[in-house]
């Protein structure tokens, strides 16, 4: 899933298994979602998406699916949420982010959250 967004060369990263997995854990519930640009790798940021498995012995948290983006921007992020919304049909979540106003107002113009 890679994409060009205004310039800014981006690849959303997700192996089919996780997600499936994701989409029986969450069937019944509206899923928690953890989302943060986490480091940099050479000239690239690494957000991740991470969810909370409670059909797992502790609740751990999982990876989901990762973006690797060159800009901090908010059309970066949307494809994040574009492509997590079109492989999972989840249309309501509860996110916890941080307030960085790229990924905020990506999530806001993509999905619903709680």
């Amino acid at each position: 899933m890679l994409e060009l967004t205004r310039e800014n060369l981006a690849t959303v990263i997700g192996l089919p298994d996780a997600i499936n997995d994701f989409i029986e854990v969450t069937r019944w519930t509206v899923p928690v979602l953890y989302y943060d640009t986490t480091f940099t790798m050479g000239d690239f940021y690494v957000s991740t998406l991470l969810y909370r498995s409670e059909m797992f012995e502790g609740s751990p948290v999982m990876p989901l699916l990762m973006l690797i983006h060159e800009r901090r921007t908010t059309d970066s992020h949307q494809l994040m949420f574009h492509w997590f919304s079109k492989l999972t049909k989840v249309t309501k979540v509860t996110c916890v982010v941080d307030r960085e106003p790229s990924i905020t107002n990506a999530i806001k113009s993509v999905i619903n959250f709680m």
